[in-house]
């Protein structure tokens, strides 16, 4: 079942061709759905209204994604990876034609939060594939592969959202998605192996999903009042729902996580610190970012969307070229690529407000390398530590912290800009002001990413063979 030659062209050969095909292309309608939004949605809220519930549509979605990566082991767990993949292809599926016929805002928002359900219980079990059907020495490259489908995503999405909003039928957008998600939902049942079910204890973690959403929602939600005083309750009371999710998922029979995720004495507990960080980073650096470009030097929205998504491209890219370092040269590149991360953060810093667009778009592309050259090696890394019977929720775990640190990367950037004069408009002056201490505030993530990379390293060479460990101390 597990193929050992590391080599791209292991990736497709034999069974592991349509293993490959199915987790990318999973990941890929996830990937698209997302940048598709953004170039399609002021056409949606034209047709159908609701302006004032604008960044819901973003919102409820990223609630439920995150709800549905949590999902991702237990379902697998349950029903089996083929039943558990197939239920979040037409959850998706049911999302995507109810955004379409969708008559008002309200049931838009609502067919988002279903879309966002499924497409996160795809990436989970993506991830989960990637445990189960691809030995270590070949999981860097189908996870850099994975990375690069979000690249291709980064440019398709744009295109296919402003092609069927300049033609007046942004439907159309999401429409495009149908055929797709059904080739999905055959390839699943022909090629995913409908292996018997063992079973876990416990009943259906209602309580955690329930606190995990809300505590996301507290964080999302921030954005949408303006006191500072009720923005930092909102923020208070997230974390603590968030807390308590994974304390109550700690006890558990049935757990979302794997062991102590949060811990920074273990491997998969700092990792998750990192993956984190990488989600955090990358929503602060973007989230602003065409707005800046539009507002303070000339852009077009269009134009500002490509640079914007200059990150997504050069980690496809990095993560493609570094997939078959070993040993000592994926050591280097897990400490250099937050290092490359600081300084693109810095960089920014400096020149977001007045420096030149070139140099703007060079950080921009520093931040997203220095993703790609590590973010595969410190998954694989991770899934390797996974205990004996965590490894689904060792590897379902890695997209939904990644999750938790955008959306709450992004409540820091608008509490930060709203602060900043940004809630009184997008005049130049109030942009400049916003960006410069939102891109200030960016800076810290990266550079405790550097800290923590050096402390993965150490416990990394902690559990390496010759040094005495505890087995699965994680």
């Amino acid at each position: 079942m597990t193929v050992t030659a590391a080599s791209w062209s292991a990736l497709f050969h034999g069974r592991q061709l349509a293993y490959t095909v199915l987790l990318t292309l999973g990941v890929g309608v996830h990937a698209v759905g997302i940048h598709l939004l953004a170039t399609v949605l002021p056409s949606v809220v034209a047709d159908l209204g609701g302006a004032a519930f604008y960044t819901w549509a973003t919102m409820l979605y990223t609630m439920a994604s995150i709800m549905g990566t949590a999902c991702g082991g237990l379902f697998k767990a349950v029903l089996n990876l083929r039943r558990g993949y197939m239920v979040g292809v037409m959850v998706e599926l049911a999302g995507w034609a109810g955004c379409a016929v969708a008559p008002h805002i309200a049931v838009l928002l609502l067919a988002r939060a279903i879309q966002g359900f499924g497409s996160g219980l795809l990436v989970a079990l993506a991830y989960s594939m990637v445990s189960e059907f691809y030995a270590e020495t070949m999981r860097a490259r189908v996870l850099s592969a994975i990375s690069g489908i979000w690249g291709v995503a980064a440019l398709l999405g744009p295109i296919v959202g402003g092609v069927f909003a300049a033609s007046g039928w942004w439907r159309g957008a999401f429409w495009v998605a149908i055929p797709i998600l059904i080739l999905l939902g055959v390839m699943t049942w022909q090629v995913l192996p409908d292996h018997a079910v063992e079973g876990v204890a416990g009943e259906f973690p209602a309580a955690r999903l329930l606190l995990l959403g809300f505590g996301v929602l507290g964080v999302a939600a921030s954005g949408l009042v303006t006191p500072v005083v009720w923005r930092l309750a909102l923020l208070g009371s997230a974390a603590v729902l968030v807390w308590c999710a994974f304390h109550l998922d700690g006890d558990a029979t049935n757990r979302l996580f794997p062991s102590r995720p949060l811990s920074l004495k273990t491997r998969i507990g700092t990792a998750s610190w990192l993956f984190f960080l990488f989600g955090t980073t990358t929503s602060m650096v973007t989230v602003f970012m065409p707005l800046v470009l539009h507002a303070l030097h000339g852009v077009s929205l269009l134009s500002a969307g490509y640079i914007n998504a200059l990150l997504s491209l050069t980690w496809t890219m990095l993560a493609l070229c570094s997939a078959g370092l070993r040993d000592r040269q994926v050591r280097r590149v897990i400490w250099l690529g937050p290092l490359l991360m600081l300084c693109g953060a810095i960089g920014l810093k400096v020149c977001v407000v007045d420096g030149p667009l070139s140099l703007l778009g060079v950080c921009v592309a520093l931040i997203g390398a220095g993703i790609g050259l590590c973010f595969a090696h410190m998954s694989s890394w991770t899934m390797a530590a996974a205990r004996l019977g965590e490894e689904a929720q060792t590897a379902s775990s890695i997209p939904t912290i990644q999750s938790l640190g955008i959306a709450i990367g992004a409540a820091a950037a608008g509490l930060v800009a709203n602060a900043a004069g940004l809630a009184m408009g997008i005049a130049p002056e109030t942009v400049a002001s916003a960006a410069s201490w939102v891109y200030q505030l960016s800076v810290i993530p990266p550079a405790v990413m550097t800290v923590l990379a050096a402390r993965f390293l150490w416990l990394h060479r902690q559990h390496s063979p010759g040094n005495h460990s505890a087995p699965g101390a994680g």
